[in-house]
């Protein structure tokens, strides 16, 4: 059992008292220092895993466990919590779910902090995970005031800086712009370097993951389908089988046909918004949206999409400039009515039904909307119980189901598989063709690829320029015997 920092045999896994089976019989060996690429269809048991690996099923999260996962040799089930903490850092899907301090820099001591770390050592190990993660102009800023993108670069920090031995990371790109993707992934090939950190990340986005991983593995339905070198994922044929992204993929494209413009769905002029009186977020934004078209809005981390959206959902109001949908002031009204459909980057928020099915009962046939989104076998579940991914899709169908003016999406793609992609894109076309209008926004390179190249790009105010990811720190002979690198 010695030879592997992580061992799986026979691992099942079920939820709902046996009627959700999210693994079984998955048998896994990982090598210590090795970065295993962890990908799959959406709702393929990626995330459960994990979870598993990090002894949070069933100590946190409610399940039935059957087979064994060892940690360097032991069983996980033998070590305390504060054992598994110290050993194995995870980072979420959701980053909100795992952040408990106020400010930036307290979050990312936090950890590191209960492991009763010389001041010394303490202090260069936030600081290097501060830098890594590009928080230095946000060091003392409240996390909940934070974007989606920010916040998950603090969860980020604050888990590399406890040094884990192993590293389980759900997504860590999904909500990232592409410098700091590239940037997170250069800090861990450099943590692998110097201290043999064993890697094992669950993402769609190939195009990232397959410069620095080793190591390719598929889950599909719940059990291990593909096992093998990371060179695999540039084959085509294995990516179809599995639905998996390719990272030179040719999509669906929502280019506008050769056609002149429809009226005016949505229009910015001078768009000015601050969510505090000193510090404006958006300043002079302008743009005009036509019915039949699609409009990206691309940008840093903290740049202002989300926020953006939020005002042509109505959600937020302006404190300059003048911003119309279909030639009216944005407001709840239009929001909650037939002119603006808005996704938000929580799905769970938007579901108010006790089923998939329910979900899209009000908008028209379930089992056509449904089966365009690849939920319909699940029609019967509590919405709260798919994957990310699949709610994601399910509001999204519901969304486009209510035939809106204006549907405004943020980051629809977070936990799509290839294939789900695909069906998204063909979703989102269907919209434009019927005269709807689309505003996006989203990192995500596999779906802008599919947008107009013409995109409305957003500056974060004062943002700085880009710069390579500092070595970890060196460790400091003094640590203590708290120190998660020491041997279980």
């Amino acid at each position: 059992m010695h030879d592997a920092a992580i061992r799986v045999e026979s691992l099942s896994c079920d939820f709902l008292h046996g009627e959700v089976q999210a693994l079984r019989g998955v048998d896994l060996a990982v090598p210590p220092g090795q970065f295993v690429f962890l990908t799959g269809p959406s709702g393929g048991g990626k995330s459960t895993l994990l979870r598993c690996l990090a002894g949070l099923v069933p100590r946190v999260f409610a399940g039935r466990v059957g087979g064994r996962v060892w940690l360097d040799g032991r069983d996980i089930r033998e070590l305390a919590g504060w054992q598994l903490g110290a050993h194995v850092g995870m980072v979420f899907q959701r980053p909100d779910a795992q952040l408990l301090a106020q400010r930036v820099v307290d979050e990312v001591a936090f950890g590191p902090e209960n492991l009763g770390l010389p001041r010394a050592e303490l202090a260069r190990r936030v600081d290097w995970a501060v830098e890594v993660a590009g928080l230095g102009r946000l060091r003392d800023r409240t996390t909940t005031t934070l974007s989606h993108g920010e916040q998950q670069r603090v969860a980020l920090a604050s888990v590399l800086a406890m040094r884990p031995r192993v590293l389980l990371l759900d997504e860590p790109t999904s909500s990232l712009d592409e410098p700091s993707a590239w940037r997170f992934l250069d800090a861990i090939a450099r943590l692998r370097q110097e201290q043999g950190t064993t890697v094992v990340a669950v993402d769609h986005r190939t195009r990232y993951l397959a410069r620095y991983a080793d190591r390719l593995v598929v889950l599909h339905g719940g059990q291990l389908a593909f096992d093998g070198a990371i060179e695999r994922v540039h084959d085509r044929g294995l990516c179809h089988a599995f639905g998996l992204r390719h990272p030179r993929a040719a999509r669906h494209t929502l280019e506008p046909a050769a056609q002149p413009d429809g009226p005016v769905a949505a229009a910015a002029e001078q768009l000015a918004f601050a969510y505090e009186r000193d510090r404006p977020l958006l300043d002079g934004v302008s743009f005009e949206l036509p019915r039949g078209r699609a409009l990206p809005v691309v940008g840093a981390n903290g740049a202002g999409k989300t926020t953006l959206l939020r005002l042509c959902a109505g959600l937020l109001r302006p404190v300059g400039g003048r911003l119309r949908v279909d030639g009216r002031r944005p407001s709840l009204w239009s929001a909650a009515g037939r002119a603006t459909a808005f996704v938000g980057q929580e799905p769970a928020y938007h579901l108010q039904s006790g089923s998939v099915a329910g979900e899209l009962a009000p908008w028209g046939d379930p089992e056509r909307l449904l089966g365009r989104v690849g939920l319909w076998p699940l029609r019967g579940r509590h919405p709260l119980s798919l994957s990310e991914g699949e709610k994601r899709r399910l509001v999204v169908a519901a969304a486009v189901a209510r035939d809106p003016l204006l549907l405004v999406l943020d980051e629809p793609t977070l936990g799509l598989d290839g294939a789900h992609l695909d069906l998204l894109v063909r979703l989102l076309r269907d919209h434009t063709d019927r005269g709807g209008a689309l505003l996006v926004a989203s990192n995500d390179p596999d779906l802008l690829e599919s947008l107009p190249a013409a995109a409305l790009a957003l500056r974060r105010q004062g943002a700085p320029l880009a710069r390579p990811a500092p070595a970890p720190p060196t460790a400091d002979p003094n640590r203590t015997s708290a120190d998660p690198n020491r041997t279980l």
